[in-house]
C-alpha cells in the first residue's frame, strides 16, 4: 500500500499516519480533481522523460447532462476564460497542517496551491515548468541545472524573490536531522548547489532520466520554502503560508472551511497572458458526508466537489456536469511468501488463473480498467502496452488451468490457508475480498476473511510477515515508484517478501538508463516478470469522478485525486 497518491512521497512509516489522524486508505481517492489550463511555461525536456498517458482509456469525459450555466458577471479573457469570482469547493476533509513538508490527504492537494516545486506535471503526467523555467542535463543524466523564474516571490515576506539560496536551504532542511520525515523524491541526490541567484545545480549519485519528473511527485517533500524562515524557525510554516504558489491561505477554520486569496503577482501566466489564477479566491468547504457534498453542489452552495461517487450523481441538478477518468489507483492482493504455500510459484500462478478480474470491475462500480499483475498501471508512460492484459492468466477465471497447477504443486484438490484480511479504508476492498474468497473456493482454496479498521491494519498487519491481505497504492507520477517501494527485493514496502534477481536487475537497468530505449526495454521486462512470477495479484483500477457547475471552466481530472491544480480553474457566475 502506499502512504500515497503518494511515491516518492514523504516516506513516513505507515504507523505515523495513524498518529496524525489521517486515514491512508482515503489517500489515493480523495482530493480536488485537477483543473488546468495551458500557459504554465514549457519546461525544457532537458533529459526528462515526461511520458504520455500510457494506455489509460479514461479521459476527462463528461457523463452527465446539464443546463445552461448562470452568468452573474465575471470578466472574460481574450481566450474566453472568465476572470474573477470566488471558487467554492466541497471537499471531504480539511488539512492537518499548513506546512508543505508534513501531512497527508488534503494537505497534498492544498500544499500544491500554496507552494511550488521546481517542476510540475500536467494531466497526462508530463513534466512541465514551475519554479524552474528551463533545465539542462549532462550526458549521463547525473547533473541537472535548473534556471529559476526571476519573477517568483514568496507570500507573507514583503515580496521576497525565490532564489537559488532558497532551493539549497530547502534541500539542506529536508536532509537534516531537524526534519523528521524522509524526502524520498530527493533520494539519490548528492549535492544541491547555487550557481548564481537564479540557477541551481543538482548532482545525483547515479543516472536518472526522469529526475525532473520525479521531483514533482505527489507527496514529494521538495516544495521550495524561504531560506529565512527555514533558518530562523521552520515551525513558522505550521502557522503561516510562505509559499510561492498561486493561492495564499488567509483563514483556516479546521472543522469548516479554508479560505484562500489569489496571489496577484504569481509567476505563471494563464492563456490570456496575465498571471494565474483566473479566480480571485477559493473557499475549501469541508463537507465530510458524500450526500451532503452532492446536495451542496446541486443547490449551488458550492461550485464543484472534490470527488463524488457515481451512485449519488442523480441527486444533482441539471446544471451540473460530472466527469470521470481511469485512475492509477490499485488494490493488489498480497501473497506473502512467508505464508505457506504462497512461496510456491505454481500456487501463485494458480491463484491468478482462478481469478475473475472482470467480475471485480462489474461488482464494484461497472467501470474501471484492468492492467497487469505488475504494479505499473495503464496511466503510466512506463506501462508495457505490448504485454496483453490477459497474458497467461486471462481476465476471467480459468479453473482448469488453476487446478492443474495446484496438482503439480502438490495441492491436488486445493488447500486451506490462514485468514485473509482487508480493511475499511476503501469500501471496494470488502467487495473484492468477498469475491476473491468465492472465486478461490471454486478451485478448492479455502480461507476465512476478516475485516479490520484501517488503523489496526496499518499498525498491526501492513508490511509485517505472516499476513496476507488486500493493500492499496495511489497513483504516482512515476510508474517506477511502486516497484521501487514494494516490488524490489530490498524495497522498504516489500509486503509480499518476494525476491527475484532478474526483476531486480531489470529495475536497476531501467532506472539508471541514459536513453529511453534501454529504460523502456527494462521496464517492459520488469512487468513481464512480475506479472507471470510475482506475488502481487492485480484486481482492477477504478475510475475517479468529479463534478462541477456548468459555469466552472477548465475542470480537468488527473488520473489521481491527490494531484491538484485548482489555480487553473475559472468561474463565471
Amino acid at each position: 500500500m502506499s502512504p500515497s497518491d503518494g511515491g516518492q512521497d514523504i516516506e513516513t512509516d505507515r504507523r505515523s499516519i495513524v498518529k496524525l489522524s489521517a486515514t491512508l486508505g482515503a489517500l489515493g481517492i480523495t482530493g480536488l480533481a485537477g483543473c488546468s489550463g495551458d500557459g504554465g511555461g514549457d519546461g525544457s525536456d532537458g533529459g526528462s522523460d515526461g511520458g504520455s498517458n500510457g494506455g489509460s482509456d479514461g479521459g476527462s469525459d463528461g457523463d452527465s447532462d446539464g443546463g445552461s450555466g448562470t452568468d452573474d458577471g465575471g470578466m472574460e479573457t481574450d481566450t474566453g476564460l472568465p476572470r474573477g469570482g470566488t471558487f467554492n469547493v466541497g471537499a471531504q476533509q480539511g488539512i492537518e497542517t499548513m506546512s508543505p513538508f508534513r501531512g497527508f490527504l488534503a494537505d497534498y492537494l492544498l500544499g500544491e496551491a500554496m507552494y511550488d516545486r521546481l517542476t510540475r506535471v500536467n494531466q497526462d503526467l508530463e513534466v512541465e515548468a514551475n519554479l524552474a523555467t528551463d533545465w539542462e542535463v549532462n550526458s549521463d543524466y547525473t547533473v541537472f541545472t535548473f534556471m529559476l523564474d526571476e519573477s517568483a516571490t514568496f507570500a507573507n515576506t514583503d515580496g521576497q524573490s525565490v532564489t537559488a539560496d532558497d532551493v539549497v536551504a530547502t534541500y539542506d532542511y529536508l536532509t537534516s536531522d531537524e526534519f523528521s520525515g524522509a524526502a524520498s523524491s530527493l533520494s539519490g541526490v548528492e549535492t544541491v548547489e547555487k550557481v548564481d541567484e537564479t540557477t541551481v545545480e543538482i548532482t545525483l549519485g547515479s543516472s536518472d532520466l526522469s529526475f525532473p519528473k520525479r521531483i514533482s511527485e505527489t507527496g514529494g517533500a521538495f516544495f521550495v520554502a524561504p531560506k529565512s524562515v527555514l533558518e530562523d524557525d521552520p515551525s513558522q510554516l505550521e502557522e503561516t503560508d510562505y509559499g510561492s504558489g498561486p493561492l495564499v491561505l488567509t483563514e483556516w477554520d479546521q472543522k469548516n472551511s479554508i479560505t484562500f486569496e489569489a496571489k496577484s503577482d504569481y509567476h505563471i501566466d494563464g492563456e490570456d497572458g496575465d498571471p494565474l489564477p483566473y479566480i480571485d479566491g477559493m473557499v475549501w468547504n469541508i463537507l465530510s458526508d458524500e450526500i451532503q457534498r452532492v446536495n451542496a453542489l446541486s443547490d449551488g452552495t458550492v461550485d464543484a466537489v472534490s470527488r463524488i461517487a457515481p451512485n449519488v450523481t442523480d441527486r444533482a441538478g441539471e446544471d451540473t456536469t460530472f466527469v470521470n477518468r481511469a485512475s492509477g489507483l490499485q488494490f493488489p492482493i498480497v501473497l506473502d511468501t512467508t505464508v505457506e504455500p504462497f512461496d510456491n510459484g505454481k500456487v501463485r500462478k494458480a491463484i491468478k488463473h482462478a481469478l475473475d478480474r472482470e467480475q471485480f470491475v462489474e461488482a464494484v462500480s461497472g467501470d474501471g480498467v484492468l492492467g497487469h499483475h505488475a504494479g505499473i498501471t495503464p496511466v503510466h508512460s512506463e506501462y508495457n502496452d505490448d504485454l496483453p492484459v490477459d497474458d497467461t492468466f486471462g481476465t476471467t477465471a480459468q479453473t482448469d488451468e488453476a487446478e492443474q497447477l495446484l496438482s503439480e504443486a502438490g495441492y491436488d484438490g486445493g488447500f486451506e490457508v490462514q485468514t485473509f484480511h482487508y480493511d475499511d479504508g476503501y469500501p471496494q476492498k470488502e467487495t473484492i475480498a468477498q469475491l476473491f474468497q468465492q472465486q478461490m473456493a471454486e478451485v478448492g482454496i479455502e480461507f476465512e476473511i476478516n475485516r479490520l479498521t484501517e488503523e489496526t491494519w496499518l499498525s498491526d498487519y501492513w508490511n509485517q510477515e505472516g499476513n496476507w491481505y488486500i493493500t492499496n497504492y495511489s497513483t504516482r507520477v512515476l510508474g517506477s515508484t511502486v516497484p521501487r517501494l514494494a516490488l524490489r527485493s530490498d524495497g522498504p514496502w516489500n509486503e509480499a517478501n518476494w525476491s527475484n534477481a532478474d526483476y531486480d536487475a531489470a529495475y536497476g537497468a531501467a532506472t539508471t538508463a541514459t536513453d529511453e530505449e534501454t529504460a523502456t526495454e527494462n521496464f517492459d521486462k520488469m512487468q513481464e516478470i512480475n506479472h507471470r512470477e510475482g506475488a502481487w495479484v492485480g484486481t482492477y483500477h477504478p475510475s475517479i469522478y468529479g463534478g462541477h457547475k456548468e459555469y466552472v471552466h477548465n475542470y480537468q481530472l488527473y488520473p489521481t485525486e491527490v494531484k491538484d491544480f485548482i489555480s487553473r480553474c475559472a468561474v463565471d457566475k
